[in-house]
């Protein structure tokens, strides 16, 4: 995503005419602040260079953070272009891909005679 053709002019008011097509949406996201708070949010709009997310105002936003969209395996970062009442538009500079559970998790190393052992004791209680 072009952080460069994501607007073609800005308008009064603070509204900016979009390159491309925003989807509505409703998908649940956090928003990781740079100090690492994380604050519920609705993503209710996305289009290729920005989305609007749903903040409650009483949220304040630096200028540039990050967003995650839960069940998705992907992370915004973003920079805050406009906030008006419980609504933030953002320009998407970078999406990153989020590892899998899997790969984030290393695997657990078991001891395979400490689990022989475990069932051999409670067989030898019989």
């Amino acid at each position: 995503m072009d952080a460069g053709s994501n607007t073609k002019s800005e308008r009064s008011g603070g509204h900016f005419d979009r390159g491309e097509e925003r989807r509505d949406t409703n998908w649940i996201a956090l928003i990781r602040l740079p100090d690492g708070t994380e604050i519920p949010t609705t993503v209710r709009g996305i289009s290729a260079s920005g989305a609007r997310l749903a903040v409650p105002i009483s949220y304040v936003l630096p200028k540039s953070f990050m967003f995650k969209v839960i069940g998705r395996d992907f992370i915004c970062a973003v920079q805050l272009v406009w906030r008006r009442g419980d609504y933030a538009g953002v320009r998407i500079e970078r999406v990153g891909k989020v590892p899998s559970m899997q790969a984030r998790r290393p695997a657990e190393s078991l001891d395979p005679g400490t689990t022989l052992r475990a069932r051999r004791s409670r067989f030898s209680e019989i």
